[in-house]
């Protein structure tokens, strides 16, 4: 509801009429009416023949700009403006430096395996074997402020690897791995600040390794890992500020087998083995 007052007539074009807080509507012709006495919550002025106040005049809604000088009118003055949300604000225009935004979106809706079979025999040096299967995987490597948004899905009728192995009359060490993952995702950032926002969701029906190693006459190590997880997230950060928003789902069974049968090892044998539905690993340092 506006309350008017009466205020004297004028002629066209008069500028008799009070200017109230930069907010003037223009005094037009004949019937116009001047600013009402009130404080309205408008960016428009109230006057004649349609006129409204200057649009410069509206207060800024930008978060860098600000400055109310004494005509009313915004500039883009930064002096006044609240620093930037993201990070405190470094540059001259209320801007954060160097800063990393990284958006990834993984999707895997099939069957993802893989299939590695070895057999040697008389060998110098060392025998090094890497078997993997992943659905997604995700890395993340800056030296700049940083925000992340990781979303990763896996499904399908199963991510998996098989390794089998024969390995004689070797004169260095044996290394044997295999690896399987629906969903993988490692930030590591040497920034100012770090923020992370991470979802992962494994909906495979059967995540699995098998590996089956046969290993004799081995002058050094033998070392054999299996391993299978839903979900993995990794973070390593010296970030002052490090703010980590992770969640992870799994809806699979998850399955790791692993076979070593070793004869005359000159040095030590190593095996592992496990199956992990959800891991999250964070170092801030």
């Amino acid at each position: 509801m506006l309350t008017l007052t009466a205020v004297q007539a004028s002629a066209a074009g008069s500028s008799n009429a009070p200017a109230y807080a930069g907010y003037t509507g223009g005094v037009g012709g004949q019937g116009n009416i001047g600013p009402a006495p009130l404080t309205l919550n408008v960016e428009t002025g109230v006057g004649g023949t349609g006129d409204i106040a200057s649009a410069s005049q509206a207060p800024s809604t930008d978060h860098k700009t600000g400055g109310t000088p004494s005509d009313g009118t915004q500039t883009a003055s930064t002096a006044n403006a609240p620093a930037d949300t993201a990070g405190g604000g470094t540059t001259a225009n209320g801007e954060d430096a160097s800063e990393s935004e990284i958006y990834n979106k993984q999707v895997n809706l099939n069957t993802v395996w893989n299939n590695t079979n070895v057999e040697v025999d008389n060998v110098n040096g060392d025998v090094n074997v890497g078997a993997a299967a992943t659905a997604n995987a995700f890395q993340a490597l800056t030296f700049n402020n940083t925000v992340v948004n990781n979303d990763q899905y896996a499904s399908g009728e199963a991510v998996g690897s098989d390794l089998n192995a024969m390995t004689t009359n070797v004169n260095g060490s044996v290394n044997l791995s295999n690896i399987v993952a629906c969903n993988t995702a490692d930030v590591s950032t040497d920034p100012a600040y770090t923020v992370v926002n991470s979802k992962q969701e494994c909906a495979v029906g059967d995540p699995s390794q098998a590996t089956n190693v046969f290993a004799a006459q081995i002058q050094g190590d033998v070392n054999v890992t299996g391993s299978v997880a839903a979900n993995v997230y990794t973070e390593d950060t010296n970030a002052n500020y490090n703010y980590v928003n992770t969640t992870q789902i799994n809806h699979s069974a998850v399955n790791s087998t692993t076979n070593v049968q070793t004869y005359n090892i000159g040095g030590s044998v190593n095996v592992s083995s496990s199956a992990v539905g959800n891991t999250a690993q964070v170092v801030h340092y």
